[in-house]
């Protein structure tokens, strides 16, 4: 019995449980909203407090069903085009998209819901600005500005500027105005394309004439070349003749000088020679006369008229010599030199009287 108590009590808590888990889910299921990460949500209060003076960024935001009601709205960068005709000054008539790219300004999304119903309608205001701005100043602009980029780009630049002026009151932002798929009235095209034909034709005309005037430039240039080269290989050639002449010039000098410094080598060389004979002539005549001088003295010497009688016979051939003992002594050296004609005592005779004496002989 109190098993089956306990048990019923588990299963009581377990259905308690149950339905609070389900009484939370649809709590959060119905109170809450979930606002996704590109939007922004203001509520408005169903009592009658009108719409809250704030954004609620990405997340969840109570919403009591009967209560609240919470809007999204797109803060992201929009772009809403519009085609036009505008005349321009010039009276041609030119078709053209124009785009604008706009936003809700940051933290007046609230603002911005109070105006509008819905987003469509904010680019239905968009619109009506583009209109009466893009007419009031495109029409300033001539044709042919629609293709001047910046012409064109100055005029959407003033568009813009108007816009985001107005659109600010409303929580806008305008951040630039762009023209697209630009048509041109046929008879302004045919007009423009005459105009580009003549411009073209002007300019290959000018073309021609820049291409003459290049080539006569090139022809000046090619002539003033070829006699800047003539120029510069006869200054080589005159260059290379003066560079020879003074190389001859230097080599002559270097010969002259080599010859001079040999003459001077070679009169050294004999005076040198000159002198040294001349110094062995003196020696030679110093030696003569000292020998001359010690023979002189050996001369002198006690004995010495013997010593040469002696060498002098030796040298001698002579015959049977008959000597008269009873005349002289035979021993007398003196006495018998003389007498074979051999005075050791006697000067020498000269060449001629040396002759003269053995021819009588």
């Amino acid at each position: 019995m109190v098993a089956n108590d306990s048990k019923g009590k588990g299963g009581c808590f377990a259905a308690a449980g149950v339905g609070v888990v389900f009484l939370i889910v649809l709590i959060l299921w119905t109170c809450f909203y979930k606002v996704p990460a590109n939007a922004i949500g203001v509520r408005t209060l169903m009592s009658g407090g009108g719409i809250e003076k704030h954004d609620y960024t990405p997340g969840y935001v109570t919403c009591i069903p009967g209560l609240h009601r919470v809007k999204l709205w797109d803060p992201t960068w929009s772009n809403v085009y519009h085609p036009m005709d505008v005349r321009g000054g010039d009276g041609y008539k030119t078709s053209v998209d124009v785009s604008v790219i706009f936003r809700i300004h940051q933290g007046k999304c609230w603002e911005v819901a109070g105006k509008f119903p819905s987003y469509a309608d904010i680019e239905n205001r968009v619109r009506s600005s583009l209109s009466q701005y893009a007419n009031a100043v495109l029409t300033q602009m001539k044709t042919e500005d629609f293709y001047n980029s910046e012409v064109r780009d100055k005029k959407t630049e003033e568009v813009q500027k108007l816009m985001d002026k107005q659109l600010e009151e409303y929580g806008l932002e305008v951040k630039s105005v762009m023209l697209r798929n630009i048509v041109y009235d046929k008879v302004f095209e045919e007009q423009l394309l005459k105009k580009q034909l003549s411009g073209q034709t002007l300019g290959l005309e000018e073309c021609k004439t820049q291409q003459v005037a290049g080539e006569m430039a090139t022809e000046k240039i090619e002539a003033e070349a070829a006699a800047e080269v003539v120029s510069i290989k006869e200054t080589l050639k005159q260059d290379m003749a003066n560079l020879t002449a003074e190389t001859d010039q230097k080599v002559n000098k270097i010969l002259q000088d080599a010859q001079f410094e040999a003459n001077t080598v070679t009169a050294k060389a004999t005076a040198d020679k000159r002198k040294k004979v001349a110094k062995a002539d003196f020696l030679r005549a110093e030696a003569t006369a000292y020998g001359t001088a010690a023979m002189a003295k050996v001369y002198a010497k006690p004995g010495a008229s013997f010593y040469f009688a002696q060498k002098a016979l030796t040298g001698l051939k002579l015959g049977n010599i008959e000597v008269n003992s009873s005349t002289f002594n035979p021993l007398d050296a003196d006495h018998l030199l003389k007498a074979l004609g051999l005075d050791l005592h006697a000067p020498a005779p000269s060449s001629d009287s040396a002759g003269g004496s053995s021819s009588k002989k």
